[in-house]
């Protein structure tokens, strides 16, 4: 069975650039024919020599209508293709697209153009999470004076998809994995007053660094989500962060031990007070944040009971 690699990104992303990489390397190149479906055009062309010399075959799919499980099988047939890389076009519906039944393993791949990123995740908020959903990689392009913001770029693509292994690339191409460790807080501070701005960004990096949070007192307000079946004084209390819509809600929640949570109830909202410890989950072999809760008030909702993201 062919390997398949879906690159998705908006128009000028970047995403022609990435596969003409891909083909040049060494260690990318087979034995056999490559199927690239190419379902845009822009100011990037494939070279035919390049094609040509990594025996690569370009079928273009212009319309959204034919990129269907049925035509895409008729051109595997007739290609018989070793690896189909797609050129997917960033305006057509990623959520509920259809693949041939047989692509049981798809090596996915969103390209963003940091300049542009702000200005969709704006505007097209529901396009760029599904872009990004599936993917194992996500690569950000021309990152040149943008420092400041690519710690915020990590955490809304972190909070969509905790998997996509993330990277940023200046304008000549060349990566720098040390670009997300800004934090909208002082970390050096012994005391974190952590504000519905700041949630988000708290959660995403406790969740991937635990270790410096260790120790420190931390100052929420969250919703009581769930309580321990036993009454042993734990519960889960967090906030919904909306990713891209009202309908597309993820909780963001933490484990807390309160000495006395009897008269707390599910959807409380509650101010708390606590000290970041840690537990080790063996199921899936992880450390994950625990905060023991010394203070707690109830409190009112807030006027925004869920957290933006993008």
């Amino acid at each position: 069975m062919a390997r398949i690699y879906f690159i998705n990104g908006f128009l000028d992303s970047g995403k022609t650039s990435f596969i003409k990489a891909l083909l040049s390397r060494e260690d990318f190149k087979i034995n056999g024919t490559t199927l690239l479906l190419e379902c845009e055009e822009g100011d990037e062309e494939y070279d035919t020599q390049l094609l040509t010399d990594n025996d690569v075959v370009k079928i273009t799919i212009d319309n959204y209508e034919d990129f269907n499980p049925d035509n895409i099988m008729s051109i595997e047939d007739n290609i018989q293709p070793e690896r189909v890389i797609i050129e997917y076009n960033g305006m057509w519906n990623r959520k509920n697209l259809v693949l041939p039944w047989h692509w049981d393993e798809i090596n996915e791949v969103c390209i963003i153009d940091a300049t542009t990123f702000e200005l969709y995740s704006r505007n097209m908020k529901s396009m760029v999470a599904e872009q990004v959903r599936n993917a194992g990689m996500t690569i950000f392009n021309q990152c040149d004076g943008l420092t400041d913001k690519l710690s915020v770029f990590n955490r809304s693509i972190k909070a969509i998809n905790p998997y996509s292994e993330i990277f940023f690339c200046d304008n000549n191409g060349t990566m720098n994995l040390d670009l997300t460790r800004a934090l909208p807080y002082d970390l050096t501070k012994d005391e974190l007053d952590i504000m519905d701005e700041n949630y988000a960004a708290f959660y995403l990096d406790i969740m991937d660094n635990v270790d410096r949070y260790l120790g420190k007192k931390v100052h929420l307000i969250g919703m009581v989500i769930k309580k321990s079946d036993d009454n042993n004084g734990s519960c889960i209390l967090g906030r919904f962060a909306m990713i891209c819509c009202a309908e597309d809600l993820s909780m963001f929640g933490f484990i807390c031990k309160i000495p006395d949570d009897t008269m707390l109830k599910p959807d409380d909202w509650i101010r708390y007070y606590g000290v970041i410890e840690k537990e080790y989950n063996s199921n899936y072999d992880l450390w994950y944040p625990v905060i023991n809760i010394e203070n707690y008030e109830n409190c009112e909702v807030p006027d925004k009971p869920w957290i933006d993201v993008l």
